[in-house]
């Protein structure tokens, strides 16, 4: 059962960074602190946990990635939203709305036969 709510938690990360990076290119604190605040707090992550979705997201070309000298020594990988994944993302907004509709339906319905 953890590894199902693990791997619909990476599905629904996959959803968020696409739709977070189609508002502009982001690197990976930014996208933590941003996928908290617009969800007003009911989503969090951790900065460990997104990079796996990262990798898996430009190793499918749907993101790249830049790297950008921050400071004197710091860089930065930016992370940008490629066609591919503006593609993707308008079907994995399809498909979430059509399945939470769905669940909502079931969820709501058996409360009001209680």
């Amino acid at each position: 059962m953890r590894e199902n709510v693990s791997n619909y938690r990476r599905g629904v990360m996959s959803l968020v960074i696409l739709s977070l990076l189609r508002r502009g290119d982001m690197y990976g604190y930014q996208l933590v602190q941003e996928t908290e605040r617009a969800s007003g707090g009911k989503l969090t992550t951790q900065e460990g946990s997104l990079y796996p979705v990262l990798y898996k997201l430009q190793e499918q070309g749907l993101i790249s990635d830049r790297r950008e000298l921050v400071g004197k020594r710091m860089t930065r990988n930016y992370y940008h939203l490629e066609q591919a994944g503006r593609e993707r993302l308008t079907e994995m907004q399809a498909e979430y709305e059509e399945l939470t509709a769905g669940v909502f339906a079931i969820i709501h319905r058996e409360e009001a036969a209680q």
